[in-house]
């Protein structure tokens, strides 16, 4: 047998360290490669992630895409915090795009983290994302973190509309609420259908509709910091008589394996909004594979005439590997995308 060759010999444009992560199903591929204080240019999070988009976006599609990632990985790029009383700065990816915030992602990084020790094992870890500070609260066993609570940003619900769409004779009703991300939420009752597997090359169409659909129809405006905002993940749901359930459709089609934690988050302002979800009463919400996350709303308050509530999640994340990517210089299938029309 030959004598093996070092890896740092091969001949690569670039190498990135990763710990990959999944969140009740769904996946989180987190880039340590900024961990070291390389600069990103900007004076916040959503800046600096800007600037990764600028000059690094090759990096999210190396690493999201096939043939290292896939159509539906999740991702995010962890960093020394812009605001002094965070522990870590962190921003989050998919195969298509960014995101201001992530439930299931923020919850893989704190658990990869403290069990890996880039974390002390703290009662509170403070994280910077685009949308805000949010507070984790891990709980440990004997072998590490056994699973962790998510406080995340103010939510509320921001209105609701009915749209056109083609596969309903009639137009459908929306809600739009705030939870991180904007979200368009829809009882599939509408539908005629309940939640399940069987049906998800149907879900992810009327899902990408019915986003278009409402970003035509509203000129969202965020009303606490006057930004332009759009809708970025549709959230069909459905109730019975044990748990919530639903299915969330973002990017060009992605579907997310957990219950979605900023979607839990905006279906509990929902139904709080709607008298039928208290302040401190058990939240469980499924997703469309069976895994879920237990929620609560901690307190309500009223800013600027609007009721926003203060939600939390309660999941688990287990590392999955430790990789090395690397781009070589003679391959020439960087990154590969099958758009969502083309799939079978």
């Amino acid at each position: 047998m030959r004598a093996s060759r070092d890896f740092d010999d091969l001949p690569t444009d670039a190498s990135f360290t990763t710990v990959d992560t999944h969140t009740e199903g769904e996946p989180t591929r987190i880039v340590l490669d900024w961990l070291d204080g390389s600069p990103l240019a900007g004076d916040s999070i959503r800046a600096k992630r800007e600037s990764f988009a600028d000059e690094y976006d090759w990096v999210r599609e190396l690493l999201m895409r096939e043939p290292r990632g896939h159509d539906d990985m999740f991702g995010a790029v962890a960093f020394e915090p812009h605001d002094d009383d965070a522990d870590l700065g962190v921003f989050f990816m998919d195969s298509e795009g960014y995101l201001d915030m992530c439930g299931h992602g923020t919850i893989g990084v704190v658990s990869a983290f403290l069990d890996l020790g880039y974390l002390s094992s703290e009662p509170l870890i403070r994280v910077e994302t685009p949308a805000g500070i949010v507070e984790a609260s891990p709980e440990y066993n004997e072998d590490g973190v056994e699973r962790v609570t998510i406080q995340n940003v103010e939510s509320f619900v921001y209105g609701s509309t009915t749209v056109p769409v083609s596969f309903l004779d009639a137009p459908l009703s929306v809600d739009v609420v705030y939870a991180g991300n904007f979200f368009a939420l829809v009882d599939s009752d509408q539908l005629g259908v309940g939640v399940d597997t069987t049906r998800t090359d149907e879900f992810i169409d009327w899902g990408l509709e019915i986003r278009a659909a409402v970003n035509d129809a509203l000129d969202i405006v965020h009303p606490f910091t006057g930004d332009p905002g759009s809708i970025s993940i549709t959230e069909i749901y459905e109730s019975p008589a044990e748990a919530d359930r639903s299915i969330v459709v973002f990017g060009d089609g992605q579907v997310d394996r957990s219950p979605c934690g900023t979607g839990t988050c905006a279906k509990m302002a929902l139904l709080h909004d709607i008298g039928k979800l208290s302040v401190d009463e058990p939240y469980i919400h499924e997703s469309i594979i069976g895994t879920r996350f237990e929620g609560c709303i901690t307190e309500t308050k009223q800013r600027d005439g609007v009721t926003v509530v203060v939600p939390t999640i309660t999941g688990t994340a287990r590392i999955t590997g430790k990789h090395t990517f690397v781009k070589d210089s003679r391959d020439p299938m960087t990154s590969l995308r099958i758009a969502s029309d083309e799939r079978e």
